[in-house]
């Protein structure tokens, strides 16, 4: 077995027995990390993050040669929305750059993604918050000019957050089903998705730092990725600013990247 995958799981299955030991706080936004919290936010609360990240060597979805891709998202936002008690709603959208062999500078949209976290269960002493996310990519991102893959894809996974004193853990684990844009594949890839980290404050009530591994693995290896992110989150007055970074494990994931960005909280209308 590939000995990158083995390390992953064996930590995985770590990070789940440490789930069942609470210090319970808010849900709070796991940038610049891709992980999700499995608490939400509270009911008419809500927050927009606008961001700017670069990837460099970053393979397209289903593509099989290595075409030194270098993607740029310029902005990348995102919007969540404490909907109910037991639900929030998620929209990100993201415009991009792209540079790769043979070709010149191009500018295009990226994909938009709706999803929607629903609460199964409040931390407790016994347990982790849990909370199950079903999302949709939309097929906005152009397949001809390499910017995406013109195909919808459905994630549904599930979500655990243990808070401790001295750090939060994070587990996702979850499968996706992406549609398949090569000419003559009519089907569909389904992939395992899976993440763990954990979030360490630094500096009291100012400064956190995030590190997590988290990747995707199929049945058709060209969809395989992996990467180790790390980063911090900085309190600006009642913003937030993450700065963040990663390094692909897995041959097809992107060399490095870079990643940033701005959350900015707000109350929704008390009758939404």
């Amino acid at each position: 077995m590939n000995a990158p995958y083995t390390a992953i799981r064996k930590i995985f299955f770590t990070a789940a027995t440490l789930l069942l030991i609470a210090s319970p706080t808010l849900a709070g936004s796991l940038e610049p990390t891709g992980l999700q919290d499995g608490q939400l936010l509270q009911k008419n609360q809500a927050e927009f993050r606008i961001g700017f990240s670069y990837a460099d060597d970053m393979r397209n979805q289903f593509q099989s040669e290595d075409r030194d891709r270098r993607v740029m998202e310029v902005p990348s936002l995102t919007l969540n929305l404490g909907l109910a008690e037991r639900v929030e709603a998620q929209l990100q959208y993201s415009y991009l750059h792209l540079r790769e062999n043979g070709q010149g500078d191009k500018w295009g949209s990226g994909d938009v993604t709706l999803g929607l976290k629903v609460r199964l269960w409040q931390e407790s002493l016994r347990l982790p918050a849990i909370a199950l996310r079903l999302a949709t990519k939309l097929p906005n991102a152009d397949n001809e000019d390499d910017f995406g893959t013109d195909e919808a894809d459905i994630f549904i996974d599930a979500l655990f957050t243990r808070n401790y004193p001295l750090f939060s853990l994070y587990v996702n684990a979850g499968v996706a089903i992406l549609g398949d844009p090569r000419p003559g594949n009519d089907g569909q890839d389904d992939v395992w998705r899976y993440g763990v980290g954990v979030r360490i404050p630094v500096l009291q009530d100012t400064m956190d730092a995030l590190i997590s591994i988290e990747g995707m693995e199929g049945d058709d290896s060209v969809n395989n990725r992996g990467a180790l992110r790390a980063g911090v989150q900085t309190q600006v007055g009642p913003f937030t600013w993450d700065l963040g970074g990663s390094i692909g494990y897995v041959s097809k994931s992107e060399d490095w990247s870079l990643r940033t960005g701005l959350t900015v909280p707000f109350d929704l209308p008390s009758d939404w």
